[in-house]
């Protein structure tokens, strides 16, 4: 059997549990936001960033999770997902997963009378900022997923069961989000999916690309190509504009996709296919280390 990255993570020099793994966390996320703004808002005149150099300044939480990880914990480079064989490969079957599940979300919507079309805009100027941005929300979602997957749930299933590190781990990643705009019982419940949904995903393909993949395409493909806000945050220009009519648990409202029963149901349905998927390669157990 392959060794996991869960296995590798048990070789650091230690593992946080439970309790002081999502406080650590919360210290290493204030620290990297910090020394972002430190070195990002002064170069605007302490104006908001366009939404490019927010997305990038992301960088920081990936690099401080990392630094900590590897420094302090002495923890090897898989034992947060980082691993070399198929890298770009698995990346890139995740940003496929994520298009499709954002494209089924969108075609659901419009389906049952809570989207509809209102225009289409393409220009070489909004390509490049599209190709920009690409490389902008990967940095983004990929930060979020070194954080909470690749070294929270790593860190607490060395120590419990892994569906202790799941739960916690999808937890944490939700209360990242309570700060967010037009939050809502439907989005917290979404969110909190998206983490179990990645956390599984991580198990399949026991390295951190393939979530970091779908994390990335999901919010691109929802703020820059559809223009709906993301997670409550107003994106900028995209290539089809959208109108969405209807109560807010058909069509997301201000918060966006995440905030639709929609979205819920096309994650339950990947998760369905990830715990089947896992329980037939019988690779990894939620119930054991």
């Amino acid at each position: 059997m392959k060794k996991t990255f869960i296995a590798a993570k048990q070789e650091s020099k230690f593992n946080l549990g439970w309790l002081l793994g999502p406080l650590v966390g919360f210290i290493l996320l204030t620290l990297a936001e910090t020394i972002s703004f430190m070195v990002i808002v002064p170069f605007f005149m302490y104006q908001i960033p366009p939404l490019e150099i927010q997305l990038f300044g992301f960088i920081f939480i990936s690099l401080t999770v990392v630094f900590w990880a590897r420094v302090i914990e002495k923890s090897p480079w898989q034992g947060i997902g980082f691993t070399k064989t198929k890298a770009f490969q698995s990346f890139l079957s995740g940003w496929g997963i994520g298009t499709l599940m954002m494209f089924i979300c969108v075609f659901l919507m419009f389906l049952f009378g809570g989207l509809t079309f209102t225009g289409y805009q393409l220009s070489p100027t909004l390509i490049v900022q599209f190709l920009i941005l690409m490389i902008a929300w990967t940095v983004q979602g990929s930060a979020e997923e070194i954080l909470a997957r690749g070294w929270l749930f790593s860190s607490i299933s060395t120590r419990y069961p892994v569906f202790m590190g799941l739960i916690v781990s999808s937890l944490f990643f939700t209360i990242l989000h309570l700060g967010n705009d037009h939050l809502s019982v439907i989005p917290i419940l979404d969110l909190f999916l998206f983490g179990v949904l990645a956390a599984l995903y991580m198990l399949k393909t026991n390295d951190i690309w393939g979530v970091s993949g779908i994390h990335a395409a999901w919010n691109c493909f929802q703020g820059s190509f559809f223009n709906f806000n993301v997670s409550g945050s107003q994106t900028s220009q995209a290539f089809v504009k959208v109108s969405v009519h209807g109560p807010d648990w058909l069509t997301g409202g201000d918060f966006g996709v995440e905030g639709s029963v929609f979205s819920l149901l096309v994650q339950l349905a990947v998760i369905i296919w990830l715990v089947y998927d896992l329980k037939k390669t019988n690779e990894f157990t939620l119930l054991g280390k």
